[in-house]
């Protein structure tokens, strides 16, 4: 989390002075589930900075490069949902060859039948792998 109250899995991925990239935190849904938020406190898009919008774009193109490059996916999904935590917050998931290949398909199969869930310890190796394939 933001706060820092709950570790996550390979602690943090890349920081500036704008962003962070974490890993998602247990339950882990999938090794390389990445969290890219704010710094400060946003609600909402709209909320951005100049400066922070700016900073997305490349950040986003660094981060699915590494994922891809590290972990083998095919393509990452990016997507922004959930109201448990009022900030926002856009999910990287990265589909690798054996999942299948239509995002809806394979988010209720993340969700709903955990059918990739994995341990901290194989989430915080995908955080290692991406961290040292980001540039």
């Amino acid at each position: 989390m933001l706060s820092g109250k709950v570790a996550v899995p390979g602690g943090v991925i890349y920081e500036d002075a704008w962003w962070r990239v974490d890993h998602s935190t247990s339950p882990v849904l999938l090794a390389g589930f990445l969290i890219i938020k704010p710094r400060r406190h946003v609600e909402q898009i709209a909320e951005l900075t100049a400066e922070e919008a700016a900073a997305f774009g490349p950040l986003l193109t660094r981060t699915t490069r590494a994922v891809q490059q590290a972990l083998g996916a095919e393509k990452v999904y990016v997507c922004s949902f959930g109201e448990a935590e009022h900030h926002v917050h856009y999910y990287l998931v990265p589909r690798l060859p054996h999942m299948p290949a239509t995002g809806p398909e394979l988010i209720l199969q993340m969700f709903n039948e955990r059918s990739w869930a994995t341990t901290d310890e194989a989430a915080a190796a995908a955080a290692a792998a991406v961290r040292a394939a980001i540039r």
